[in-house]
């Protein structure tokens, strides 16, 4: 695995779409098939939608401009459960840390019936055709509709104290990138954790399947950083502990 790197997000960040969709050898995509039939015996709830992998980045000290293309999930599942694989789907997305005004760090548990079962990461989520404006994603919107449909959060409410881009992540287990943006609330985090419980319960009443199962709070303190990141068993996506203990050092 390449060592992660967490950098301050730059100031201008553009993630723009190849208008000619990726066009794999038939040897791979055949691949792709039987993994993804394999895994629709186990969990019947996966859905071969679209997905953007990258083909290009420019980056400068103020400015990052990334370059995508249209390929789909299968594509996506099977790059993420085979480390070394040829062609792969590297993505771009985005999440964000949401700071309680307890000083605490939401953190979902994904859903058994997710692609990463019972993985812990950060709100958040890949690019969407919907996120497109003319030839260019935006990402504010992107992460703005996520939070809301995961966490059941309006960052346009009065309970939003602060929400900016963060850190941006690259390298890592498959040389993912992210932008990662910051959301700070007027909520504690019972207060979160309740409108969260009563979002996924309406979720459910509704015939959909919640994103998140559970969310867990971590104080932002170093030791108990240290503590959840020891102790914790559960796995996590590869950002996740060096984005915790960057908030104890900063």
């Amino acid at each position: 695995m390449n060592p992660i790197i967490i950098e301050k997000a730059p100031a201008i960040v553009k993630v723009r779409l190849d208008p000619i969709p990726i066009n794999l050898p038939l040897e791979i995509r055949h691949q792709h098939e039987l993994y993804w039939q394999e895994q629709t015996k186990t969990n019947s709830s996966l859905r071969n939608g679209e997905v953007f992998t990258i083909t290009n980045i420019e980056q400068t000290e103020r400015e990052l401009v990334v370059t995508v293309a249209k390929t789909d999930y299968k594509h996506y599942l099977y790059t993420l459960n085979h480390e070394d694989c040829e062609e792969p789907c590297k993505v771009i997305y985005t999440c964000a840390a949401v700071i309680t005004s307890d000083k605490k760090m939401a953190i979902g548990r994904m859903n058994r019936t997710t692609s990463t079962p019972g993985r812990l990461q950060f709100t958040g989520g890949g690019l969407d055709e919907s996120d497109l404006e003319d030839t260019t994603f935006n990402l504010e919107k992107n992460i703005c509709k996520e939070i809301k449909e995961e966490l059941g959060l309006d960052i346009h409410s009065p309970s939003t104290r602060s929400f900016i881009p963060k850190f941006m992540k690259r390298k890592g287990t498959h040389d993912f990138w992210a932008i990662i943006y910051e959301l700070s609330v007027e909520y504690t985090a019972e207060e979160v954790h309740a409108r969260f419980l009563t979002h996924n319960h309406d979720l459910i009443e509704m015939g959909q399947q919640p994103e998140f199962d559970d969310l867990l709070f971590v104080p932002i303190e170093k030791s108990a950083v240290e503590a959840f990141i020891q102790h914790e068993s559960s796995p996590m996506v590869d950002y996740l502990a060096p984005i915790l203990v960057e908030y104890t050092e900063s």
